[in-house]
């Protein structure tokens, strides 16, 4: 005798799965504050940091002519970190808190040294409230600002130059900090004194 089967009957028990979201959780971020800016650098001393990357204190030097050829007033010290990029460096900070008015350290010039550079940076910012500027080179706009953004200061000020920096002659270099941001098309050491001497409001110079 047949036996009917019912498309139910024919059909294995059904299995279940449990997946994942490919998105995961994004983390928490802590929104920081900026340091409070002064309204002009006239008289101020800007501490210049060498982030110990190859040629960064070269650029670092063009950047001490430029100050003394177009703000003469302005006091220029250039430090280097007293460990590897990778590297808190308290001692250095406390330095400049105890000794400076602003600092501009640079510079991120690989896909370390940028993030370091940033991170660096915001913590002289946020936790010892000294005005301060990162360079980097324009290959890596992107990782810097992502970077920015997890560390909770999406606006931390920046400048870019071209890369690359190691490897360039005094002249080369001089044309970068004399020249244009590659990634805004304006006056690197204009973007670099506005940015140490203008609040931050949510629109990073310019980008």
């Amino acid at each position: 005798m047949n036996k009917i089967v019912t498309p139910a009957e024919s059909r294995p028990a059904a299995k279940t799965f449990t997946v994942l979201s490919p998105l995961g959780t994004p983390p928490k971020i802590t929104r920081k504050n900026a340091a409070p800016r002064p309204e002009s650098l006239d008289g101020k001393t800007v501490y210049l940091v060498d982030c110990r990357f190859d040629d960064s204190i070269e650029l670092l030097k063009q950047v001490e002519t430029w100050f003394a050829a177009h703000m003469p007033s302005v006091k220029t010290r250039i430090v280097s970190l007293s460990a590897t990029y990778q590297k808190d460096d308290p001692k250095t900070w406390n330095e400049i808190k105890a000794n400076g008015d602003a600092a501009i350290i640079g510079v991120g010039h690989c896909s370390n040294c940028a993030p370091a550079v940033t991170t660096h940076a915001i913590t002289l910012e946020t936790k010892y409230g000294v005005p301060t500027v990162a360079l980097h080179t324009d290959k890596f706009d992107r990782v810097v600002a992502s970077v920015a953004k997890m560390a909770g200061l999406p606006d931390a000020p920046r400048a870019f130059v071209p890369q690359p920096v190691m490897g360039k002659s005094a002249q080369q270099l001089a044309a970068y900090v004399n020249g244009n941001d590659p990634i805004t098309g304006r006056p690197v050491m204009q973007e670099v004194v506005q940015a140490l001497t203008t609040a931050l409001d949510g629109a990073h110079a310019g980008r």
